[in-house]
């Protein structure tokens, strides 16, 4: 019987170690329009972590053992949620230079307009910015009018713009059900892209984070090569006939800086990129689109390589064709195209424009995008 296994590699998120494995095997149960299929007992020895399924065409009867793994990298998401206010502040404006000017280069380069993604980056850190300069504003108002300092006294029109900062205050603080609005929202979404693109940068830039001076990019990576190569070394009756990855979002740039590392291993892989962002990020840092290149290059190649992307999706963008790096280390033409255009499914039903954080989860929904795994 054929052998199939199925690495995950999730997107941003402190969760539990498999839970998203098992989100995907609920899913694969029962979007799997033609196919029956059944869960058996768990994984063990060379292939302990792995939550198994044995899939049955209901037409012709053709069968296949589908293995599904995850590789676990949520620890590595710093905890946030103690940061003083003015950390946050701090680290939205540094967020907003990076998003903001970061891929601009890029985007005149390659005549492209800046993928949607970048917007909604962009307008995480400006309204994390905006958030916490309410925050002071209330403080100001809170704690009564505060005479201006005597250093600045002398500066012509500062009094009048002190003035108008106090007003400002009293405005705000004047409707209680604004207030409250934005606390809510604090509370939701907007840490949520906040935090996302705070990792992002991070990642790209193999920012070190922890007890260590590692980069979080090199341990990502090496988190989902280790359970590669753990895939890869079932040997005998055990072995696998192929591998499929499925990155979502960040776990998509996940995927591919680890696949492009692994060598003649290729030939039996297939990638998944969910939203993955991709055209986003290697506009932002060279280095990505250096490591999509690899495929190109590679010998053996991937075996596929498979970009499903929501048109709704602000926070995916499609997979780009890269250029070719010159001796000098500068990118010139763009490779032929290798791949197929990006799959653009319909959202699943029920879903509403303004749900952006639940449209880009709901890949683990999409039964044409589950189909294709079985």
């Amino acid at each position: 019987m054929p052998r199939r296994a199925i690495v995950l590699v999730p997107g941003f998120g402190r969760n539990e170690r498999n839970l998203l494995r098992d989100r995907l095997v609920r899913a694969l149960r029962h979007y799997t329009d033609g196919w029956r299929i059944e869960q058996l007992e768990d994984g063990d020895g060379a292939r302990a972590g792995a939550a198994r399924l044995r899939a049955t065409a209901r037409c012709g009867g053709e069968s296949r053992e589908i293995d599904v793994y995850e590789a676990y990298w949520a620890d590595l998401v710093p905890d946030w949620s103690r940061e003083s206010p003015w950390a946050r502040f701090k680290r939205g404006g540094l967020l907003l230079r990076y998003w903001l000017f970061g891929g601009a280069r890029a985007w005149r380069d390659r005549g492209e307009a800046p993928p949607r993604a970048a917007t909604a980056m962009r307008l995480a850190a400006l309204a994390l910015i905006l958030w916490w300069l309410v925050v002071a504003l209330l403080l100001l108002q809170t704690f009564g009018a505060i005479s201006i300092p005597d250093a600045f006294g002398a500066i012509p029109g500062f009094e009048k713009l002190w003035a108008q900062i106090s007003v400002g205050a009293a405005a705000v603080t004047g409707s209680v059900l604004a207030g409250l609005l934005l606390w809510v929202w604090s509370l939701g979404y907007l840490e949520q892209f906040a935090n996302i693109s705070a990792y992002a940068k991070a990642y790209l830039r193999d920012e070190p984070c922890g007890d260590d001076d590692i980069g979080l990019r090199a341990k990502t990576k090496a988190r989902a090569l280790q359970l590669l190569d753990q895939v890869s070394d079932v040997s005998g009756d055990r072995a696998y006939d192929e591998i499929y990855v499925v990155g979502h979002s960040l776990g998509g740039a996940i995927a591919v800086d680890a696949l492009a590392d692994y060598g003649d291993r290729l030939d039996h892989v297939v990638l998944f990129t969910w939203g993955s962002a991709l055209g986003l990020l290697s506009q932002q840092e060279p280095l990505v689109e250096c490591e999509i290149g690899k495929f190109y290059e590679a010998r053996p190649r991937i075996r596929g390589w498979i970009d499903v992307v929501f048109p709704q999706d602000y926070m995916g963008s499609q997979v780009p064709v890269p250029r070719r790096i010159d001796a000098a280390g500068k990118p010139g033409a763009f490779y032929d195209p290798l791949f197929p255009k990006a799959v653009t499914p319909h959202v699943p039903r029920g879903m509403h424009l303004f749900e952006l954080a639940d449209i880009h989860e709901a890949y683990y929904r999409c039964e044409k995008a589950l189909l294709m795994l079985v």
